[in-house]
């Protein structure tokens, strides 16, 4: 095996150890915290988190296109020219890391707007500061784990993270079961923390250790400079409209309704993204294969391999979101964090049919991707901002005005996602596979269809059958949730060339893996 390919299965092992580990500790801590804190400080967590995730979007994208930027002088080993954009990195991070201290510290009187909540406004103020220190610290010493990533050795990244989840989970789960303590536990946080970025920084120095030399000198070419602030203008739009799009949700749901409501919504958004991560997002990985088969065929095989794709990418979507839709409840009721923490029906119906929205459209992304068609037109750009303020302007409307609360923001997320759906297939239909857009809309509607009757048919089944005995209900709940959606795509489309073609695979990989088995 090359040093290359040992180091991709190394960074993607690396990766899952580090997802497996945050999803263990994160059911854990959730837990522990709803039992000896309360529902309240949950929200206020969730809130907090949300507005320092606001603050971060004045990173600009400076640590993706800085990351880029290094990929070719570290190729070339050009030392001199990776020293110099790890400087104006530091440099960079150094003013982002003062602007987000100044700034936060001016939000400090306004917070009062955004918390509805009994607990104490000092002490409101007191786990905002640490979340804030949190943050700022991290500007000043997280910035050489991006050259770590573009060497392509980010399981060292992974594995410090890991081990840092992991001694921090435990030691917080202790802090609160024991002296009940949230302030304790975020300042275990914190210095876990600074001593995690402390590691990476001394670490990335003595593999690099050239950015220690003093006597080393290096400039960027102006070619490299205008492509850092290309990407960081570009980077900086979509960070700000998929913020607007996805992270403004806890704190418009604790200024319209409370942080009871941010508790519970962080229950649902933390199962929804564990699956995703499983399970959709599985089409991020295979952009670059995409890219190759681009390249070697016409537009309409492209077209027909991306319609096979886009028919995986509905199975697995409605797939998923029919068993979100299914055992949400009953999990989170029952099993994790108790019937208190749980949203009426009618709420996670919109919440799983914002997942399906959100998600139907991996395959077109990644087509999208491969091409290289972020912005076949300058306006292009900013069909993202539009869609985030559409998403701020229609919660608000319906939450506020509407007094349609939790429901009216969940549903601006459902209205502002059709912008995203309607512009990804716009720019694919017309630039890449050169057809006209309403075949899209056919079937995407038809498959909407079919996943909304398959959902409904196997919710309505899970009731009529739904007992007493929790562990049976869940085995239900998958059972139910896989084999209607099976045999209604079965009797919808076991005909087509789509369905033909994933059967034909699996027989082939079915196959393989037997006559594999006969020679051991």
């Amino acid at each position: 095996m090359s040093n290359r390919k040992k180091m991709a299965v190394m960074n993607v092992f690396s990766a899952i150890m580090y997802y497996v580990a945050n999803s263990i500790i994160g059911f854990i801590n959730r837990k522990v915290f709803t039992v000896y804190l309360g529902s309240e400080l949950l929200g206020l967590n969730g809130l907090v988190v949300s507005v320092i995730s606001m603050l971060s979007l004045l990173e600009l994208g400076v640590a993706s296109s800085i990351g880029y930027s290094l990929y070719k002088p570290l190729e070339e080993k050009n030392y001199g020219e990776v020293k110099a954009i790890m400087q104006l990195f530091s440099r960079l991070y150094r003013y982002i890391g003062i602007a987000v201290a100044v700034i936060g510290l001016v939000l400090i009187p306004f917070l009062p707007f955004f918390v509805r909540t009994t607990i104490d406004q000092n002490y409101v103020i007191a786990v905002y500061l640490i979340f804030l220190l949190d943050a700022v610290l991290s500007y000043f010493m997280a910035y050489r784990r991006t050259i770590i990533v573009s060497a392509q050795k980010d399981y060292i990244n992974k594995n410090a993270d890991t081990f840092l989840y992991i001694v921090t989970g435990i030691l917080q789960i202790i802090i609160i079961c024991v002296w009940k303590s949230y302030i304790a536990s975020l300042i275990v946080k914190l210095i876990f923390t600074v001593l995690n970025n402390l590691y990476l920084y001394i670490k990335a120095g003595k593999m690099f250790p050239y950015l220690n030399d003093k006597n080393l000198h290096g400039e960027i070419e102006k070619e490299v400079k205008d492509k850092i602030v290309y990407n960081v203008k570009a980077l900086f739009v979509i960070k700000i409209a998929s913020y607007c799009v996805v992270g403004t949700d806890n704190i418009l749901l604790s200024a319209f309704a409370d942080l009871t409501a941010v508790a519970i919504y962080s229950g649902y958004t933390l199962i929804i993204g564990i699956i995703n991560n499983l399970f959709n997002r599985s089409f991020g990985y295979i952009t670059a294969n995409i890219g190759n088969y681009l390249i070697g065929h016409n537009k309409e095989e492209i077209y027909q391999f991306y319609n096979k794709l886009n028919f995986l990418n509905y199975l697995i979507t409605s797939y998923t979101s029919i068993a979100l839709l299914v055992l949400l409840n009953e999990f989170i009721g029952k099993v994790w964090l108790g019937e208190d923490y749980v949203f009426p029906m009618a709420a996670v119906a919109v919440l799983v049919f914002n997942n399906y929205l959100r998600f139907c459209t991996q395959a077109a992304e990644a087509f999208r991707s491969a091409a290289g068609l972020y912005s076949p037109k300058p306006f292009v750009k900013y069909i993202a901002l539009l869609e985030g303020g559409v998403n701020l302007v229609v919660s608000v409307a319906l939450a506020y005005f509407a007094k349609m609360g939790i429901y009216g923001i969940f549903l601006g997320t459902s209205v502002s996602t059709t912008i995203s759906i309607a512009s990804i297939a716009w720019i694919n239909y017309r630039f890449l596979f050169e057809k006209k857009v309403h075949s899209f809309y056919l079937k995407f509607f038809w498959y909407m269809l079919w996943a909304i009757i398959s959902g409904c048919v196997s919710v309505l089944l899970f009731k009529n059958l739904y007992t007493r005995n929790v562990l049976f209900n869940i085995i239900l709940g998958l059972v139910v949730s896989f084999v209607i959606p099976l045999g209604v795509n079965y009797l919808v489309f076991g005909r087509s060339v789509e369905w033909r073609y994933f059967i034909d695979m699996l027989k082939g990989i079915f196959h393989k893996v037997m006559q594999k088995v006969k020679k051991q």
